[in-house]
């Protein structure tokens, strides 16, 4: 795990910032190669390889082996920092994935959240707890909540790190509160809020959500079945911690009270126990 001010949290929000960072690092994590085999196998062009391998070099997370050799023949690899970083991008999603998912796209990949969805949350928090409280029980979360941006992607992991310090500082072990918080949260998130705007029929709004999950998460399939007052959730090749089930159960809950509906949200699968996905019915 990192640290506070591990520069780990850095490298990884500006390769996580650029698709195309991502996918050159990633051709590099079995050994150095020469930018046109690097094109080839990312299915990239040989000028945005360049470009990200020149801003990656830039970080010191990779570096021509050859730099006197013309610019055709220059072979590049992971420096010992890419290294470590990549070795975290491994971690991660071998941990957030299931096995069966781990093949295309999931390759090289690592699972994150958007910035915007984590900053609410915070907001949310420190309102029911007080900014110092807060401040007190994440100090040791790894990634310094002062450089969240809206558009900012994080880890899954970092995600998953931050719910279980707030949950062991405040809550009771059963994830009531985190749920509780992200009932509150979740319709504040800038992707459902504009979907609530349009004042769509819950059914209707209930089939708009695999496009919403794909905004707020880059890994993991949501697919939802809706009837009259009733829509199913399921998520699919994904591996959640106690807390994030609990996330997901509390937004489906907030956005039911935030219509104005007094029904109830029950989940009634789980991956954690051995089933195919995680599934949250809604009635209303």
């Amino acid at each position: 795990m990192a640290i506070v001010g591990d520069p780990l949290w850095e490298d990884f929000s500006f390769v996580a910032a650029s698709g195309y960072r991502e996918r050159v690092l990633h051709a590099l994590s079995e050994k150095p190669k020469f930018p046109k085999d690097i094109g080839r196998e990312t299915s990239l062009r040989i000028t945005h390889v360049s470009r990200a391998l020149r801003e990656m070099a830039g970080r010191g997370l990779v570096a021509c082996l050859n730099s006197q050799a013309k610019a055709r023949g220059r072979i590049y690899g992971a420096t010992e920092t890419g290294a470590r970083l990549l070795e975290y991008f491994d971690r991660s999603s071998r941990r957030f994935i299931p096995a069966k998912a781990r093949g295309q796209p999931y390759v090289g990949f690592v699972p994150k959240i958007r910035g915007s969805s984590i900053l609410r949350f915070l907001q949310v928090l420190r309102d029911a707890k007080g900014a110092p409280a807060v401040d007190d029980a994440i100090r040791h979360w790894a990634i310094d909540p002062r450089d969240l941006q809206e558009e900012s992607w994080i880890s899954v992991d970092a995600c998953a790190e931050l719910l279980e310090l707030a949950e062991s500082k405040f809550g009771d072990g059963s994830y009531g509160f985190i749920r509780s918080l992200f009932a509150e949260a979740g319709p504040s998130f800038p992707t459902i809020q504009g979907e609530l705007a349009k004042r769509l029929p819950l059914e209707t709004l209930a089939q708009r959500a695999p496009v919403v999950y794909a905004k707020e998460w880059n890994f993991g399939r949501l697919e939802v079945v809706t009837d009259q007052r009733r829509a199913t959730f399921r998520h699919f090749d994904w591996m959640p911690t106690p807390a994030m089930c609990a996330m997901f159960h509390g937004v489906y809950e907030g956005i039911l009270r935030f219509r104005g509906f007094t029904g109830r949200v029950v989940k009634t699968r789980c991956v954690r126990k051995g089933e195919e996905c995680c599934e949250y019915v809604a009635e209303w």
